[in-house]
């Protein structure tokens, strides 16, 4: 589940110090009534001169204000300790929380398959050119034409063949990493593929590719579509153990039969594994992939801060955003937000900043969150800058990703297909 950080000043309502004028004021009051007093019950035949009558006069309420004083001074500093106390505990709880929150996943390897002919430059360069590969075009189908984008899989071929080969070619990319993995960590895939009646039929297709590809033996499970990028989340809540020193293999998927209006074919793979787990095997990841948030509306004056926060980033350091699969609502809002705190992307001249897949490519569907991860992962080892993942699936997901210092040794991951 998300983290919550504590607020620091939540229900600390802070005590007045005792007033001076006021104190004093009572002082002259005290002292003015006891004299009246005094005065008017003072026995006439008692001297006026004794020791006892001026501590009565005098010493007495002196003594009971200094009392009365001293238990008012004493609150107000017991009360700022208790506070200076509590506040001391509210902020090392929320640094443990943020520490907690910030840690990331190592990408290991990744690949995908996109319709876009990028050439040496890679699929992010070609679309932060502002590239395009959405055009009109006949579907598989031979009915009218659609502005669409498609892979190039078998076209003869049935859906669950086209499948076939498109996750043959994904895990071929990725073959030398999946070979290097210790063989005495768990290891588990999770399968994305569209919400439909084939998805059964789907998993069983990822599972004779892996056969037939000869990778060692793993748990492969269909992954909720309403939960999708936040699955990443599930994962680092966990406090340790082997839930969570792992790695695990995401594999996302997107064809069509009959391909919608604005619409793409992509397929994405991203091989992950806890941080500290993979330095300690001596592997060498590509790049760092933060906590995503999630935000239930378009409202990213919370949602995008702590983004950036559980990514160990600034607002002033992300130039380049990497979304798909949202709305028009989705993006006006998140363009006004990003601008009033100060999103470097944002203020781009001709938001040159802000790559939108969908308008390059079409709209990935099931695989629009993690290809939009990967394009972020293959721009931040280019730009050795940290990028912003903005994705709509069932709600909105943020991720920060973050690159490795001075490792530049990855592939060219895709030329196009």
């Amino acid at each position: 589940m998300p983290v919550e950080l504590p607020e620091i000043t939540a229900g600390q309502r802070r005590p007045s110090p005792p007033k001076a004028i006021v104190w004093l004021g009572v002082f002259v009051i005290v002292m003015l009534a006891n004299i009246v007093w005094i005065l008017v019950t003072w026995p006439k035949d008692e001297p006026t001169m004794s020791v006892w009558f001026w501590m009565r006069l005098l010493v007495f309420p002196a003594i009971g204000w200094s009392v009365a004083f001293g238990l008012r001074l004493f609150y107000y500093e017991e009360e700022m300790t208790r506070l200076a106390a509590k506040k001391e505990t509210r902020e090392r709880d929320r640094a443990e929380a943020t520490e907690f929150a910030q840690e990331p996943l190592a990408v290991l390897g990744l690949s995908f398959l996109t319709a876009m002919n990028a050439g040496g430059d890679g699929v992010a360069s070609a679309i932060a050119q502002k590239k395009r590969a959405l055009e009109s075009c006949m579907p598989r189908s031979g009915e009218d034409a659609v502005r669409h984008t498609a892979l190039a899989l078998n076209d003869d071929e049935g859906t669950l063949e086209r499948y076939l080969s498109l996750f043959l070619q994904l895990t071929g990319q990725i073959k030398e990493t999946l070979d290097t993995l210790p063989a005495d960590v768990p290891f588990s895939i999770r399968l994305q593929v569209p919400e439909d009646p084939e998805r059964a039929h789907v998993l069983k297709t990822w599972e004779t590719c892996w056969q037939q590809c000869g990778y060692r033996d793993a748990p492969t499970s269909l992954l909720d579509p309403q939960q999708g990028l936040m699955a990443l989340d599930g994962w680092l809540d966990v406090k340790g153990g082997t839930t969570l020193e792992k790695f695990t293999l995401y594999v996302a998927a997107q064809l069509h039969d009959e391909p919608p209006e604005n619409s793409a074919e992509a397929g994405v793979a991203l091989l992950l594994g806890w941080a500290p787990l993979a330095e300690r095997r001596g592997l060498k990841p590509i790049a760092l992939l933060h906590r995503p948030v999630q935000s239930e509306t378009t409202d990213f004056r919370t949602s995008l801060p702590k983004a950036l926060l559980w990514g160990r980033t600034s607002s002033m350091r992300v130039s380049d955003v990497w979304q798909a699969g949202l709305t028009g609502g989705d993006k006006s809002a998140f363009l006004k937000d990003s601008a009033d705190l100060g999103l470097k992307a944002s203020k781009t001249e001709d938001f040159a900043g802000i790559q939108d897949i969908d308008r390059a490519l079409g709209n990935p569907g099931a695989a629009a969150a993690w290809l939009s991860v990967v394009l972020a992962i293959e721009r931040a080892w280019r730009t050795t800058e940290p990028q912003l993942v903005l994705a709509r699936e069932t709600n909105l997901r943020l991720a920060v990703v973050q690159p490795i210092a001075d490792e530049h040794d990855m592939e060219v991951i895709n030329e196009g297909t």
